[in-house]
């Protein structure tokens, strides 16, 4: 064991080996956690290493370290129900060996230390809204439940708000209601506020203020050596710059400090459905939005084009938002001209209200669930084709039980892109230069899993059929939206080769041993596609 004094040295970085010691000692560093591996005969004695043991001995320790309701096991019914509240069905068809749930960041420091003395594997958990298998759990291994890290703050001043992982963007909204501010965040009620930050973060707002990460002053992470950081621009610059984008590669964030802004009580928005007979009318619309849209950043919107069954066939939804309480305004006027919606639910509604709405449109727990992005830049002929390409490509799927697929158009503004140079820039490899831009998303959900293959194809397919029509015109962009990803693309080589060298070397400097590449390897990591290629 090493000394108290040893760990006192290496919390404050005054060693020269670097930010972790060639020689660091977890044992030693579990016992400045209050934790003595030496009393837990299973962690003392791993001559018999395996998986099946290693995760057994990390999940039995972190049982006697902190109790049976902070840890639950396959027997047991709140393991079900977690399983059960994960949105996709490919992520509730795993099943880890148990479900860890601390309770402040010491305690993940802990459950890190011990999955590296067991080399037990782990994934973390916010809101579990992900498509990509292994994203926010893992089969066999400790799965870190956020649920019980639910604390929210604001500043005196109200310009900060402080929160732990274990929100949904509906809880950090609904507590910031009575202090009429709020943040830069997610537009779906039940999504998690971990992921999302971390992987860029699309608000009604971005064109205002940027994206979420974007707004981010400070994260409290917990490392692969097991230290508790506070990260920012003016401590760990490099580390705060590779979080803003880089997703879960460089360790677990326990608390976000954002930026707060003052917020009316409400705000206007809703989705207007309209048949094929509006299809260019709303394309013209949405082109025209986006290239305006540093003429008033108050404006959002986000155009679907689905298919609505055998009676309705060919539909598009259009999702229309304005910060302030204005039903009318002008920038929005061309959209307000199209005529012959089949349903019109926007109205002024609260923040809360509204992402409520947008998560009525996108439930579904527990179906089949993919998503598949790309980028090009911002074209109006670009969006047809993208609409058209869906529609010639659709009969492929749409015989799949419960297939409902969607395609969906939205603006990386010419505002956004300037935002994301504030405080240091972030890790998209994105600048003002490139856009504006059109990031596209397919978006698909079924009951069958014979039913995967053909339509993960189906996406691919239109996803490279657009590209090309883009690449013929000179209008396609690398970039790859993170959140939107699908298993099979490497969105941290979207961001540019640079980018990807400099976040791989940021990842070896904290965590020279890749613990968060190799003990925690679902979602997009730093060497390549979560699942290579599709075949």
């Amino acid at each position: 064991m090493r000394t108290a004094a040893f760990a006192t040295l290496l919390a404050a970085g005054g060693l020269s080996q670097g930010f972790e010691p060639t020689d660091f000692n977890i044992t030693a560093a579990l016992l400045e956690n209050g934790v003595d591996a030496s009393v837990f005969p299973k962690l003392s004695s791993l001559e018999e290493r395996s998986f099946s043991n290693g995760c057994r001995a990390t999940c039995n320790s972190l049982r006697l370290i902190f109790g049976d309701d902070q840890v639950d096991t396959q027997q047991e019914p709140a393991y079900k129900a977690f399983i059960n509240n994960l949105w996709s069905a490919q992520q509730q068809e795993i099943a880890p060996r148990c479900v860890f749930k601390p309770r402040d960041a010491r305690a993940v420091s802990t459950s890190i230390l011990l999955s590296r003395l067991t080399q037990c594997p782990f994934a973390a958990k916010s809101g579990g809204h992900s498509a990509v298998p292994g994203g926010s759990n893992i089969m066999g291994g400790v799965t870190i439940n956020f649920e019980g890290m639910t604390k929210i703050s604001v500043s005196r001043d109200k310009k900060t708000v402080s929160f732990q992982p274990g929100h949904t963007w509906y809880d950090i909204y609904t507590a910031l209601e009575k202090y009429n501010v709020t943040v830069v965040g997610g537009r779906v009620a039940s999504v998690g506020v971990g992921g999302l930050t971390l992987g860029g973060g699309i608000s009604y707002f971005s064109s205002m203020y940027g994206l979420a990460c974007d707004n981010v002053l400070s994260y409290e992470l917990v490392t692969a050596s097991g230290r508790i950081l506070t990260v920012s621009e003016k401590s760990r610059a490099d580390l705060y710059w590779a979080l803003r984008g880089g997703g879960n590669n460089f360790g677990l964030v326990t608390q976000f400090t954002v930026a707060a802004f003052p917020r009316e009580p409400t705000m206007w928005g809703g989705m207007r459905t309209y048949m094929a007979t509006e299809f260019p009318a709303l394309i013209k619309a949405y082109y025209n939005l986006g290239i305006n849209a540093k003429q008033d950043g108050k404006a959002h919107q986000i155009l679907s084009f689905g298919y609505g069954g055998p009676q309705l066939g060919q539909v598009a939804q259009v999702e229309l938002e304005y910060a302030d309480p204005m039903a009318n305004a002008s920038i929005l006027g061309e959209y307000n001209a199209i005529q012959g919606a089949l349903a019109d639910q926007t109205a002024i509604r609260s923040l809360t209200e509204l992402t409520a709405l947008l998560d009525s449109s996108a439930t579904g727990n527990g179906l089949r669930q993919s998503f598949w992005t790309w980028t090009v830049k911002l074209d109006e002929s670009l969006a047809t084709a993208a609409k058209d390409i869906f529609f010639e490509e659709l009969p492929a799927i749409v015989d799949a039980e419960g297939i409902l697929p969607a395609i969906s158009l939205q603006v990386i503004t010419e505002p956004i892109l300037e935002l994301m140079a504030q405080r240091g820039g972030n890790a998209l490899g994105l600048s003002a230069q490139d856009g504006p831009l059109m990031s596209l998303l397919i978006a698909c959900r079924w009951i069958q899993s014979a039913d995967d293959g053909r339509i993960n194809k189906f996406s691919d397919k239109v996803k490279n059929r657009v590209l090309a029509a883009a690449a013929a015109k000179g209008k396609a962009s690398p970039y790859l939206y993170m959140n939107y990803a699908s298993p099979w693309q490497d969105a941290v080589a979207g961001y540019g080769a640079a980018n990807k060298a400099k976040l791989k070397s940021i990842s070896k400097k904290y965590d020279p041993r890749g613990v968060f590449q190799k003990l925690q390897p679902g979602y997009f990591k730093l060497d390549g596609a979560p699942r290579g290629r599709l075949v």
